[in-house]
C-alpha cells in the first residue's frame, strides 16, 4: 500500500479510514487557540506538542488560506455536523503541508471548543493484482510520474546530464509528485535536484507561468505549485498510451 512522503515512518502509529491515514485530533478553543493536540499530528507539522499548545491554529496556516478557513469555522453550529477542510500548513522548517481536517463545534453558543480529526489527503487506491495498475487513476498517474523521473534520473546519471536539457518536463514531473505526496516542492528544492542555478529555474517557471502551467511562486514560502490546468495537462500526458503495431 502507498503511504505518501514522511507519513511512511509513522504508519505504526496511524489509524487508516478508506483511502487516507487519520494522523490524530486537536482541541482548540472557539478562537482557534490549541488546547490539546496528538503527538503524531504534532510531527507532522515539525513542532512538539508543548510547542503547538497555546498557539493559535492562524499561526501555522498558510496566509493564503485562513480567510477561508475562519470562514468555515464560522459557519460551524454548536454541537451541529462537522466540516471538512482541505489546508496547507507552515511546519516548524517552514515547509508547506497539506492535510484535511474534519473540525466540529462542542459547547454553547459563546463558549465551547473545536474538535478536529487530521488526516492526510485522500488517495484514490487502485485494487492491485500482481504488477497490474490502472493508469488513469490516481494511484497509477503517481506512479506512472515517478517511473518517468527514475528513469530520467537514470538516463543522466549513465549517459551523462549534459546530453539531455527537458528541464521544463522534469521541473513539472517534481512538482506534480510533490503535490500527489501532499508536500509543495520549492525552489530552493528544485534547483539542487536538477543542479540547476536559481535564475536558470526561475527563467523555466516564469515561462510555465506564461502558460498557466504554474501558479505564481509565493515569494515568502519559496513555494512552487501547479494551476488547475497544469494538473489537468499533466495527468492527460500521464494518462496517454501509444498504440503499438506489430506486424
Amino acid at each position: 500500500m502507498y503511504v505518501p512522503d514522511i507519513r511512511r515512518k509513522m504508519l505504526k502509529h496511524l489509524t487508516v479510514r478508506g483511502n487516507q491515514m487519520i494522523l490524530g485530533h486537536s482541541i482548540s478553543t472557539i478562537a482557534g487557540v490549541i488546547q490539546s493536540i496528538d503527538g503524531p499530528v504534532a510531527t507532522i507539522l515539525q513542532r512538539t506538542q508543548k510547542q503547538l499548545v497555546g498557539m493559535s491554529y492562524t499561526a501555522i496556516t498558510h496566509p493564503g488560506d485562513i480567510a477561508r478557513n475562519l470562514a468555515q469555522i464560522a459557519a460551524l453550529q454548536p454541537n451541529g455536523g462537522s466540516t471538512r477542510i482541505r489546508k496547507r500548513y507552515i511546519g516548524g522548517d517552514g515547509a508547506v503541508i497539506t492535510l484535511e481536517v474534519q473540525v466540529s463545534r462542542i459547547g454553547s453558543c459563546g463558549d465551547g471548543h473545536l474538535v478536529g480529526t487530521l488526516s492526510t489527503l485522500p488517495l484514490a487506491l487502485p485494487s492491485i493484482t500482481g504488477n497490474t495498475v490502472p493508469g488513469n487513476t490516481p494511484y497509477g498517474l503517481w506512479r506512472r510520474a515517478k517511473d518517468l523521473l527514475g528513469v530520467m534520473r537514470s538516463r543522466d546519471t549513465i549517459l551523462g546530464a549534459d546530453l539531455f536539457a527537458d528541464h521544463v518536463w522534469a521541473i513539472l514531473l517534481i512538482v506534480y509528485v510533490a503535490e500527489a505526496e501532499s508536500r509543495i516542492e520549492t525552489v530552493g528544492s528544485i534547483v539542487a535536484q536538477l543542479n540547476l542555478s536559481r535564475a536558470t529555474l526561475m527563467r523555466w517557471l516564469s515561462v510555465l507561468q506564461s502558460k498557466s502551467l504554474i501558479e505564481q511562486i509565493d515569494m515568502d514560502l519559496d513555494a512552487v505549485q501547479l494551476t488547475q490546468t497544469g494538473i489537468e495537462r499533466i495527468e492527460r500526458l500521464l494518462s496517454t498510451k501509444t498504440q503499438v503495431t506489430i506486424s
